[in-house]
């Protein structure tokens, strides 16, 4: 192990570090724990399912189904079909006291509409069990399934959590208008874009999207690092190039595109895209027509999103002041060209609450602000110093009351400003990442998919406080492109596919079902449950493996699980295909590739390190080594051995040790 653990050194990484943190499952009764605190992966302690024989419970057990069962052990003498006598009520009461059953109901609570499809699945001769708290449920499942003439059934109960992705940035908690949890200034909870939400499906790829910040400059920053490209200077100061002089721009920038999950500072709302810094102000005043140059830049050199977190008043006469045709036709270009313009609604009451320009375009999409009560931000709200515009220009509304995001100051800076300058950029940020997540997506496709999922405040439909409503990031992703396969569990391109150890502790041999998760506008999920799917299958030793059929489909809301008639070998590559739309995932298995670059070396070592660390998180298939269901250190002596020759080690599709 010599060799292995030099290079290890040589990248400082201590693994003896890292022992004490790994989390034990709990067993027996003495393990008391709260089951609330689980991870995904782990299972109850304090209840089972069990699925009876149809011989064994009675009609009027099944007609009871909805009521909870107060005394189980009076349940199985009087309720319970015996055949031959006594012996299905001995087993099982034998069993309930040695368990210590307290409790017993229903897993469906409720009437079960479609009875003869219910029956079918068994549905209403299936139960929960409730034990004390600390049972090792899972050696109670393998002995109760042991009663075949009884059980049908008998399974831990899993536990699983929300599907969002909270990220490592040391200020996240602060970024109420991203995920909202009512504790910073006492917001409203879900007040908010669902922002980690989005990120469990996509977080931005990397450079696929170029946004221009059309603003006061922006300053190179931690948050931003290899992700500035060229910019210009339109002001009469052209030497002082995209330096941000004043502060905004790289405040703005931040909230469009902060590196995500990367341990400090902010998060932006997409964390791959480009920032073209387009400097069109000196201090916090520009001219139209340096802006509108600036705009027609970036159109030229490659932006996909202008940001313009800038205004002009619109106002009424005497005060009046148009706006300038050469600015309102550098918005007309970049639409002419595909290119969505954001902008700000405007910030001050001076303008009698009009959308200012060149927000107040039409080929601008326009945003006023709202605060962590999920309100427009206004004057009369004692709690706020500042006010949106609104008008019948507004498209979307979005948060921009104490924003935190980058600072100008320096590259590990950081701060809070307000108005509609803050929620234009949270705006476009969804714009980049919906772009990254299906690049097909043109301008007026952006525009429509903000404005269709976005959640409806104020009056029911637009109005023009909030326009079609606040955006929701997550609703934005399921809803973009055509309808197709977005996520899979396991993880499309998951190297070890099979499934989490079973709870007594067996390896199983490969897998049978897999979870496919539709995007798009999906209205109906038999759209998808009627549908084709093929499966094919390379690699492997030996003869080529027999093609597994689907044998069944079923799912709900955007979940469709495909179900195969035989368990498919872990050595072979598989690859499920939604026919209809062309999209499908692929599945594997290789020992200890972790990052499934199809090699296993140190690198997968730190992946390990890295997970259970919590600065990445990945499933548990692709860092359980040795199949224990806890990624620790176990896992990692598992990598050293493999690539020092020590175990066997399944080659195939080429795979080979460094």
């Amino acid at each position: 192990m010599t060799n292995v653990l030099r290079s290890l050194v040589l990248m400082g990484v201590a693994i003896v570090a890292v022992s004490a943190s790994v989390p034990q499952r709990a067993i027996g009764f003495d393990g008391q724990r709260d089951d609330s605190a689980l991870q995904t992966g782990e299972y109850s302690s304090s209840r089972i399912i069990v699925r009876f024989a149809p011989k064994v419970v009675s009609e009027p057990v099944v007609a009871a189904r909805r009521r909870a069962v107060q005394n189980p052990t009076t349940l199985h003498v009087a309720d319970f079909r015996q055949s031959p006598p006594d012996r299905a009520g001995v087993a099982l009461r034998d069993a309930w006291d040695q368990w210590g059953v307290v409790g017993m109901r229903s897993v469906c609570r409720h009437a079960l509409a479609r009875g003869d499809i219910a029956t079918r699945h068994g549905l209403d001769r299936t139960f929960v069990l409730e034990v004390p708290d600390g049972t090792d449920t899972g050696a109670m499942a393998a002995a109760l399934s042991e009663l075949t003439d009884q059980v049908e059934l008998a399974e831990v109960d899993g536990i699983g959590h929300i599907a969002q992705l909270i990220p490592n940035d040391a200020m996240f908690n602060w970024l109420w208008g991203l995920h909202n949890t009512g504790s910073y200034l006492n917001g409203l909870p879900d007040a908010d874009i669902d922002a980690p939400e989005a990120w469990a499906l996509h977080a931005g790829g990397l450079g696929t999207v170029t946004v221009a910040i059309v603003d006061t400059g922006v300053n190179e920053h931690a948050e931003f690092t290899g992700r500035m490209v060229a910019g210009t200077n339109t002001t009469s100061r052209p030497w002082d190039g995209t330096v941000d002089g004043y502060g905004h721009g790289t405040h703005v920038a931040g909230i469009v595109a902060a590196s995500g999950n990367n341990g400090i500072g902010v998060a932006g709302v997409t964390w791959g895209a480009y920032i073209m810094p387009v400097r069109v102000f000196i201090g916090d005043t520009g001219n139209e027509s340096d802006t509108a140059e600036g705009v027609i830049w970036a159109v030229d050199n490659g932006a996909d999103v202008i940001n313009i977190s800038l205004q002009w008043c619109y106002d009424e006469p005497p005060l009046f002041i148009p706006p300038s045709e050469f600015f309102q036709a550098a918005i007309d270009y970049a639409y002419d060209n595909g290119v969505l313009v954001v902008a700000a609604g405007g910030n001050n009451g001076w303008c009698s609450g009009k959308v200012t320009w060149p927000a107040h375009f039409a080929n601008c999409m326009a945003v006023s602000g709202t605060n962590n009560q999920d309100v427009l931000a206004l004057y009369t709200n004692t709690s706020h110093h500042w006010s949106s515009n609104y008008g019948p220009e507004i498209d979307v509304c979005a948060p921009g009351d104490y924003i935190w995001s980058t600072s100008w100051l320096s590259t590990t800076s950081y701060r809070a400003m307000s108005g509609t300058s803050m929620s234009t950029p949270v705006v476009t940020g969804l714009a980049a990442l919906a772009k990254s997540f299906v690049p097909s997506l043109t301008h007026d496709d952006l525009r429509t998919l903000l404005t269709e999922t976005a959640d409806d405040l104020g009056p029911v439909g637009r109005d023009d406080e909030y326009g079609h409503g606040r955006i929701n990031a997550h609703q934005a992703l399921l809803n973009a492109g055509p309808v197709r396969v977005i996520v899979s569990s396991p993880p499309d391109g998951a190297i070890d596919a099979r499934q989490p150890s079973e709870p007594d502790g067996s390896d199983p041999a490969g897998w049978q079902s897999v979870d496919l998760m539709f995007g798009g506008p999906l209205t109906d999920i038999a759209d998808v449950l009627n549908a084709e799917y093929s499966v094919t299958q390379e690699g492997g030793e030996g003869p080529p493996p027999a093609v597994a059929s689907v044998t069944q489909v079923e799912g709900e809301d955007r979940w469709v699980r495909i179900t195969l008639d035989r368990t498919v070998s872990p050595g072979a590559w598989t690859t499920v295909t939604h026919v209809a739309s062309g999209t499908s995932i692929s599945l594997g298995y290789l020992p200890a590739d972790v990052n499934a670059d199809r090699t296993s070396a140190p690198a997968d070592i730190l992946r390990i390190i890295d997970v259970m660390n919590g600065v990445v998180d990945l499933p548990i298939w692709s860092t359980d080594v040795d199949r224990s269901g806890v990624a620790g250190p176990p896992d990692i002596l598992r990598v050293v051995d493999l690539l020092n020759g020590a175990g066997t080690y399944d080659v195939y599709l080429n795979a080979t040790l460094p």
